[in-house]
């Protein structure tokens, strides 16, 4: 997390960890604030003062998953030079089938869609500033920039493809398909 306020810090560790929680149980869209605030021990004016509403919450959600499963792969692909993109395809295959129907589903309602491009265009963004490092004000060069965007959307594919298949497919045997799959493109 940024460098918040430590209640700040907390009062979002707890709304992550018990949506979470919640995600396990229930969709989204039956998940009210007050189930969030109750399960995280929060107050709602609380809540209210942090985020505009539960569309405004996943948002926030969404970002700081997506935060914390780049960094951790840039962080490997740097200390024990291993693909970024592996990296990234195993951190989705340990994440829950709840959270990923979440992260990179469009949802029929109109704040969630509004809401989701916006996600769609954060992990954009952070692509954009791994593949490229250098200069971050420069736009990517067309081809690198589809490149990254196929790769995604294999990843993606990929992670849904295995959880429909895990009881027919080892998660080994998924990640060296994939990473077959990875070195044909390049």
């Amino acid at each position: 997390m940024e460098q918040l306020d430590l209640r700040v810090q907390k009062t979002y560790k707890a709304l992550v960890e018990a949506f979470e929680r919640l995600l396990l149980e229930k969709e989204f869209e039956s998940i009210s604030v007050t189930e969030i605030c109750d399960a995280a021990m929060i107050r709602r004016p609380t809540f209210y003062k942090h985020f505009l509403d539960k569309y405004d919450f996943i948002t926030f959600f969404i970002k700081h998953k997506m935060n914390k499963i780049f960094d951790f792969a840039i962080q490997k692909s740097n200390d024990e030079g291993v693909d970024f993109f592996i990296v990234v395809f195993e951190q989705l295959l340990d994440q829950f089938d709840n959270l990923l129907h979440l992260i990179f589903s469009i949802q029929t309602n109109g704040n969630s869609i509004f809401e989701l491009e916006s996600v769609r265009e954060y992990g954009k963004s952070m692509l954009n500033n791994y593949v490229k490092k250098e200069d971050t004000d420069k736009e990517l060069p067309l081809q690198l920039s589809y490149k990254g965007q196929i790769i995604m959307g294999i990843t993606i594919q990929s992670v849904f493809w295995y959880k429909e298949k895990k009881n027919q497919i080892s998660r080994k045997e998924v990640i060296e398909l994939y990473t077959q799959t990875l070195d044909r493109l390049r």
